[in-house]
């Protein structure tokens, strides 16, 4: 059985700016899936539980989808889903976010089930610290 991936990562913003990031379109297209070689070219989202979303990367020529199903939504402190990324990965996993308000922000806790460490951990990471960069702009 796989240990799962748990990232935990503090941001100085509050906690219902960090849980929105992760259901709007628009600034999921600018951190999620995306890295300094490719483009997010569509994010469609089905905001409720029971809902699908779909996250497609340009990298090259090639297309790659990030799709999955909420399983739950209880904003600004939960939001639980399954990801398929058959590019990446050959199973449907389960992400768990987990935010919790703190006094200089809030800490957020990823833990995703069901996919070896060494295929995610390092992304998951980057992605937090790119979303971390793209909250503490003043634009946002």
């Amino acid at each position: 059985m796989l240990k799962p991936v748990q990232i935990s990562h503090c941001f100085p913003v509050s906690a219902e700016r960090v849980f929105d990031a992760w259901l709007n379109p628009e600034i999921i297209k600018l951190w999620m899936f995306k890295n300094s070689s490719n483009k997010i070219v569509s994010v469609k989202i089905e905001r409720w539980v029971d809902g699908g979303f779909s996250i497609l990367e340009l990298s090259g020529d090639e297309e790659i989808d990030h799709f999955g199903q909420y399983k739950e939504i209880t904003g600004p402190r939960r939001l639980s889903f399954s990801l398929e990324v058959p590019k990446h990965f050959p199973c449907v996993t389960t992400v768990d976010i987990n935010v919790d308000p703190d006094v200089n922000g809030c800490k957020l806790t990823l833990t995703q089930r069901g996919v070896p460490a060494k295929i995610t951990e390092a992304p998951w990471t980057e992605m937090l610290d790119n979303l971390e960069k793209l909250l503490c702009q003043k634009s946002l």
